[in-house]
């Protein structure tokens, strides 16, 4: 029986609530059912001190499924946790001693069919370990079975990355290159290709760096080309045109060059150091960059303001037919890390008054 509330109504005396019969007959319900629920009818038998050990509350509530299947699951993670403790003294425990005796065997000698395929492995690995001769790759194409033909494949490709390293290995001489390319089958032409290309990129590293024998790289018409070193950080020294018979005391030499002409500057005597600038004026960092072209040891191509600041490769100044020198310090070269001592006058002459 649900539990049955006394209706009071909404105010004291205003008639619309239970009569007092059907109240207290309410009532009488409610303890009633208490009285069953934890007595006998007429008396209550439970304890609220000493539930746990009440006869009455425990013959009761043993028969309730919902509690039974809970202690029951309970007790079976009691009893895991307690045979996980034990020693080999029962099933579950003797199903872990399989799974430790799983373990051990891994770790023995060749003694039952699991080790067997082990060994079996460990042989693949051997004959793997080899050497890449034809008569032992023969010797062991010829003992496979017809049935472990991946192997047989596998064997025979290693065989010929093998081969192939060999010829990679080649100096790259015209004359290697050409022994190499005659010997190849027509099969591989991929493999062929593959060699002229690096020949054509081993010339092409040549031509890089072989000094001032750029020819692969366009000059822009230049008049006359200087070539820049420095003398420490005390100055910057032009080691040809004559500027060099000065020796090393010869230091930020004056060029004197014209208008509506190139002149260019080999800046791989720096070895990477002292950014090379042009400027206009004798201080300051007023650089003139519009006519600036510079060329990189590796073929890349820098122009204007990028152009400036460079320590390798080949820079090109074309010379505007609008700019004439009016004074020897109108123009100047300058290292950007050390301005004060690393400096030197551009003379430019009007080519049009010649």
């Amino acid at each position: 029986m649900a539990k049955q509330t006394v209706d009071i109504g909404s105010t004291a005396n205003d008639g619309t609530g239970d009569s007092i019969r059907n109240g207290g007959d309410k009532i009488n319900d409610n303890f009633t059912e208490l009285f069953n629920a934890l007595g006998n009818g007429t008396t209550i038998a439970a304890n609220t001190g000493t539930l746990v050990s009440n006869a009455y509350l425990i013959a009761s509530y043993q028969s309730n499924t919902q509690i039974s299947s809970r202690l029951y699951a309970f007790a079976q993670v009691a009893n895991v946790a307690a045979l996980a403790a034990l020693a080999n003294t029962n099933t579950a425990i003797a199903q872990r001693a399989q799974v430790a005796n799983v373990v051990t065997l891994a770790a023995l000698a060749n003694t039952n069919s699991a080790i067997a395929k082990r060994a079996e492995v460990a042989n693949v690995a051997s004959l793997a370990a080899l050497g890449n001769t034809n008569s032992r790759i023969a010797l062991v194409g010829t003992n496979l079975t017809s049935t472990n033909t991946a192997l047989r494949l596998l064997i025979n490709d290693r065989a010929q990355v093998a081969n192939v390293a060999s010829a990679a290995s080649l100096a790259n001489t015209n004359s290697a290159i050409s022994n190499l390319n005659t010997n190849l089958t027509g099969t591989n032409t991929a493999i062929r290709l593959l060699v002229a290309d690096r020949t054509q990129v081993a010339n092409v590293y040549a031509i890089v760096h072989s000094g001032k024998s750029y020819s692969t790289v366009p000059n822009y018409g230049a008049a006359v080309t200087y070539d820049v070193s420095a003398n420490g950080s005390q100055a910057y020294i032009v080691s040809n045109m004559g500027f060099g018979q000065g020796g090393a005391a010869f230091n930020n030499p004056e060029l004197t060059v014209r208008n509506e002409s190139t002149i260019a500057f080999d800046l791989n005597g720096l070895a990477g150091a002292h950014p090379f600038h042009i400027r206009s004026g004798a201080s300051g960092t007023n650089y003139f960059s519009n006519t600036l072209i510079h060329v990189a040891t590796d073929g890349t191509i820098s122009t204007g303001a990028s152009a400036q600041g460079k320590n390798t490769g080949v820079l090109y100044w074309q010379i505007p037919h609008n700019i004439v020198s009016s004074g020897r310090d109108s123009y100047t070269y300058v290292c950007s890390s050390h301005p004060s001592n690393m400096k030197g006058n551009v003379h430019i002459k009007d080519t049009g008054a010649i």
